[in-house]
């Protein structure tokens, strides 16, 4: 027999208990602990549990169970496990599994009914309960008001109704110490906690655990993606029953929204906002609902996202990642996460905890005490895979069942439609945000961890003028668009599984676009000519370089064409295009005449803008210079980073940037290829050598200048000898910059919207802006999403890292633009001239559809809007504001509008726009994207 069960532990009281162990440790005490608290052993002392010093521990040791957690095994007294031995005690010692230490104190006793195994979990979880609710007493500087002689009174009653098989009387019992630690609580704190069970869930835990977890008694929340919904759906139809069956009584919340969780923070708005509709369309098919709040595992924040998840309907999102990456914090579990736009969404912004770590239960009541002194809703989050929790986990579970006296567990849904409303803001800034999809690219060796990104951009470049092409086909046209009109999906490529290229998806669907809009374009009366047909997909006027190779003689230099050329291989101009507009490039024999200089002199390029020398040495950019400040602004070579050697102890520590090994440029070859009024071209050629003039590469550049443009292009092509090392921000081939000004400011685009950044770390698919005394220098990516600052002044895009398949990229340097993204979309991607036998336009050589007066706003999509009668009555459009500062104006039409307003994402009107004629005026705060839609008068 038993007459007291108890636990040594190395503390004098409450007030110092060993909370802060970890692994095995916590797991051994918190088993040691809860062990202690089994029905049959309660039953069997008359009495609770008890606890030790484990440096003092009891002299009578006569028919004692003595439980011993690993923490105190080195320190008791020598002979003590001889003399409890010799006295007849039972002696568990140094175990971490609680039902190992059940079965041996369990060996001591009689064996009883099926009842006290049964409620042994309740009695398990009251103990846990005792302990953390007198350890948050002392956490939130109260002393214990709790009547210990009630309480013990009514746990030993409860254990012996268990051991008699009085079910109904042991749970009254039960109840009744429950509610009696929720009193003891709720004298310092009256306010129930929130508690959110966040199950994660993968394509490889689809089965009988996520089934159970679903079914759960207390409410669940599922983590998981549209994508994953369909696969469910399809292939898991209990599991889609029972989702959607407790979602219609309100005991399952859903976390999600997107299709695929990608990267997001590379992805253009329109991509993003495609990838929540399909989302929602999925979860809909699945499961007849869809997240009213957003969450995703993978890594993916953005300070765009607010305004997008409130025009979407959302009530809340999870500010937090269970996934590599750094993230803005908050010191407050519900916090308003506020936009680049000022708009701001409920968001829960602290980490979920770890419901696998005994480390994370033997401290609950500190988490707990610290979110109920600091925070304005008093809230814990635990995540785990379905039934992958530790016992700890499920014992705060049981506790939930009889009451609130660690918290009430709730869906996310009622979680932010019940409690406070957050007030305070997070420090949610964008340079907060940083991701490791390219080291997570390096980790799993796949193919492209660069490209991949820069080929899913230039992709959806296309969709995005074929869109644009093709409702202008229909509004010139004015029949409306058709249920028969197909569109691809945009790539949204999940970096875990990168897609093959679909360029000529892309170039077959633009082919067929420009056709569409040749087609519709009203014709002059006069005869056919041979000519190419320019678009311009931006509603900006886009300044550029097209080559006509199909004409028999360059066109005349006069509107839209500033200066044409050609050499043995091809004729070429610089035309300008209005925005959403057209231009007519008729060949022309008096155009080889021209007064207009050359733009190449030896290894210099020079037009009206800057002046770019050619390194004869290195076969780089020496310097760029502007003919309004003095200086170098800008220098450029082509290089490997390798890491520094590893410092001997005692040396003055060297950041990586500073012990960074980079490898020399050396050209074998400088051709000025082209020389025109038009163009002008420089080609390069040599090798990287690293030290003892090893090779590591060989290298091709083509820097090439048009007249009237502010943008140096720069084709560069390597062939990598030695492979980088698989740390790849240290380790790569790169394109850098050097500046002279340390104290530059950088700029880049997050969503479109020009954003500031102060990290050695930029992640950017259009731009990077380095905005010095002398003037802005922005580096046009060409969708090369990563580049590294480092000594303030040099910046490294990286092109090839460890992995890297793809050998020749596309870069452009821009002196001094006005706005740098629709030069950056520009550069991006705009369709070739087409080349067609038909009269000009009767609009003239050149002609404009839309007119967007603020130049710091965009339109980002372009539809018609359909009529009954299959007419176009309209368009539908989305405004962004993009240089993060308030817009202003208005958008001019080809033709009179009757009323037009501004939507949310789901298509409902808000605002009446003020309409005068053809123009439509707006006004959007600053990073603010609007949809619109208009309806022609």
């Amino acid at each position: 027999m038993i007459q007291e069960i108890a636990i040594l532990l190395p503390c004098h009281s409450f007030e110092d208990f060993p909370t802060y162990h970890s692994g095995e440790d916590a797991q051994s005490l918190l088993a040691s602990w809860t062990a202690m608290w089994h029905p049959l052993l309660i039953a069997s002392a008359g009495k609770k549990p008890q606890w030790h010093r484990n440096d003092s521990p009891p002299e009578n040791l006569e028919q004692l169970a003595l439980v011993i957690p690993t923490i105190c095994t080195a320190d008791l007294p020598s002979g003590f496990s001889q003399r409890a031995k010799q006295s007849g005690a039972v002696l568990v010692k140094g175990l971490s599994d609680r039902q190992e230490i059940v079965s041996r104190l369990l060996a001591e006793i009689p064996p009883a009914n099926e009842l006290a195994a049964k409620l042994a979990p309740d009695f398990f979880a009251l103990g846990y309960c005792y302990l953390q609710v007198e350890l948050l007493t002392r956490q939130m500087r109260y002393s214990s008001s709790l009547d210990e002689i009630y309480f013990e009174n009514k746990t030993v009653d409860a254990a012996k109704a268990a051991a008699e098989g009085n079910e109904e009387e042991a749970r009254e019992c039960l109840q009744a110490c429950f509610d009696v630690l929720m009193e003891e609580r709720n004298q310092y704190y009256s306010v129930d906690v929130s508690l959110l069970d966040f199950t994660l869930v993968a394509e490889s835990t689809l089965g009988d655990a996520l089934l159970a977890e679903v079914n759960s008694e207390l409410p669940v929340n599922l983590w998981i993606s549209g994508s994953l919904a369909l696969k469910i759906a399809d292939q898991h139809a209990l599991i889609r029953d029972a989702i959607a069956s407790k979602l219609e009584t309100d005991q399952l919340g859903l976390v999600g929204g997107e299709l695929v969780e990608g990267p997001l923070n590379l992805l253009d708005p329109e991509t993003l906002l495609e990838n929540f509709q399909r989302g929602r369309a999925a979860y809909q098919e699945a499961f007849g609902a869809s997240p009213k709040v957003f969450g995703r595992r993978r890594f993916g924040m953005t300070s765009f996202l607010p305004q997008v998840l409130r025009g979407l309907g959302y009530i809340g999102s999870i500010h937090a990642t269970l996934d590599d990456g750094k993230m803005p914090v908050s010191n407050q579990g519900k916090a308003a996460w506020e936009g680049t736009d000022g708009s701001t969404i409920d968001t829960l912004a602290k980490f979920p905890l770890d419901a696998t770590k005994a480390e994370t239960f033997l401290g609950l009541f500190s988490k707990l005490g610290e979110s109920m002194d600091g925070e304005h809703v008093a809230t814990l989050a635990f995540a785990h895979w379905p039934q992958m929790t530790s016992p700890w986990y499920e014992d705060l579970k049981m506790i939930a069942r009889y009451g609130k006296s660690l918290g009430e567990f709730t869906t996310v849904e009622r979680y932010f439609e019940e409690t406070d409303t957050a007030t305070y803001h997070g420090n949610f800034k964008p340079e907060g945000y940083r991701t490791p999809w390219l080291k997570q690219s390096i980790v799993r060796r796949q193919q492209g961890p660069v490209s991949q990104h820069f080929e899913r951009e230039r992709f959806n470049a296309q969709l995005e003028a074929i869109s644009k092409l093709e409702t202008l086909a229909h509004l010139i046209s004015g029949q409306g668009q058709r249920d028969s009109d197909q569109h691809s999906e945009r790539s949204i490529q999940e970096p875990a599984h990168p897609e093959e290229s679909r360029y000529q998806e892309g170039d077959a669907g633009i082919d067929q676009a420009v056709r569409k809009v040749a087609a519709s374009l009203p014709r002059s009366p006069e005869s056919d000519q041979r000519a190419y047909l320019s678009l311009n997909t931006l509603n900006s006027v886009s300044t550029r370089g097209v080559f006509l190779p199909e004409l028999e003689h360059p066109p005349a230099t006069e509107p839209p064409v500033i200066s044409a050329g050609h050499d043995d291989q091809s004729k070429f101009a610089v035309v300008e295009i209005p925005g959403l507009g057209y231009g007519w490039l008729p060949g022309s024999s008096s155009a080889s005449s021209t007064r207009q200089k050359s733009l190449l002199d030896g290894n210099v390029l020079r037009n009206e803008f800057m002046e770019i020398h050619i390194h004869p040495e290195t076969g780089g950019v020496k310097s760029i210079y502007d003919y309004k400040t003095r200086g170098n602004r800008l220098s450029q070579q082509l290089s490997l980073r390798m890491p520094g050697r590893k410092q001997a102890s005692g040396q003055r520590y060297l950041g990586p940037d500073a012990s960074a090994i980079y490898t020399r440029m050396v050209a074998t070859q400088i051709d000025p290829s082209i020389n025109s009024a038009a163009m002008g071209e420089i080609r390069t050629a040599g090798k990287l050598l690293g030290e003892d003039d090893h090779l590591m590469a060989t290298f091709k550049q083509t820097y090439r200048l048009w007249r009237s443009s502010r943008v140096l292009e720069i084709e560069i092509e390597l062939d990598p000898q030695v492979e980088p090392k698989s740390l790849p921000w240290e380790s790569h081939y790169c394109c850098r910059l050097a500046w002279g000004d340390e104290s530059a400011l950088a700029y880049h685009d997050v969503q479109w919207v020009r954003t500031p950044c102060s990290g050695r770390r930029i992640e950017s698919s259009n731009y990077v802006e380095i905005n010095s005394a002398h003037g802005k220098t922005t580096l046009l990516t060409g969708g090369v999403p990563y580049h590294l600052r480092n000594h303030g002044h040099m910046l490294d895009s990286i092109l090839i890292p460890s992995g890297e398949t793809q050998r020749k990229f596309r870069l452009g340097i821009g002196l001094d633009l006005p706005y740098s993204l629709p030069t950056a979309r520009q550069f991006m991607y705009q369709p070739e001239p087409l080349l067609e036998t038909a009269p000009m336009p009767a609009a003239g050589k050149s002609s404009w559809i839309f007119h967007l007066e603020a130049k710091n706003a965009m339109l980002t999509s372009l539809a018609a809007l359909t009529g009954e009668n299959g007419q176009a009555i309209g368009f539908q459009t989305k405004l962004l504001e993009t240089e993060g500062r308030p817009a202003k104006g208005a958008i001019r039409c080809y033709r009179p509008v009757r009323e037009a307003h501004l939507c949310d994402f789901q298509g409902n009107r808000i605002t009446k726009c003020e309409v005068k004629e053809d123009r439509i005026h707006f006004e959007l705060a600053p990073g603010q994207w609007y949809p619109l839609e208009a309806e022609w008068a």
